[in-house]
């Protein structure tokens, strides 16, 4: 794993969902594990961008991989509450996602991006290994933010 030995903190841990800060990358991780429940995953999402604004952290890493169905509510949910804010109140620079295994946790994950680009300044971006996304991260790091 990219973050061993890297300090984390933790601010939201279940079975189901981990979101964890690494503040030497200025990064917060959505980690899920599975199928995860409306009121996990919104409670999650809306910790995370809370953090997020506060600390002015300038990346976001979504680790889908094993992620279950979004649900259409959730969703909707994510694009008209969680999009607006990162959107207007963050410092976010780029936002990356780890690409799921299946195609249906895919392609909504698409179709949610794809909403979202309209209203966020930020770049987003699909993955499969979580080391790209850190060289990708710090690319931003040593040319946008010295």
């Amino acid at each position: 794993m990219p973050f061993k030995g890297t300090k984390q903190i933790i601010y939201f841990n279940t079975p189901e969902l981990c979101i964890f800060e690494v503040p030497s990358l200025y990064l917060i991780v959505i980690q899920a594990n599975g199928e995860v429940p409306t009121h996990i995953y919104r409670e999650g999402l809306s910790m995370a961008a809370e953090v997020t604004i506060e600390k002015c952290l300038h990346f976001w890493l979504i680790n889908n991989k094993v992620q279950g169905i979004i649900s259409p509510a959730d969703q909707i949910w994510t694009n008209e509450v969680i999009a607006p804010q990162l959107a207007h109140h963050s410092c976010i620079k780029k936002m990356a996602f780890i690409r799921p295994m299946d195609m249906l946790s895919l392609i909504i994950l698409e179709n949610i991006m794809d909403q979202a680009r309209d209203i966020v300044p930020f770049e987003m971006q699909f993955f499969d290994h979580i080391s790209n996304v850190i060289n990708w991260f710090q690319d931003t790091s040593a040319t946008h933010l010295q």
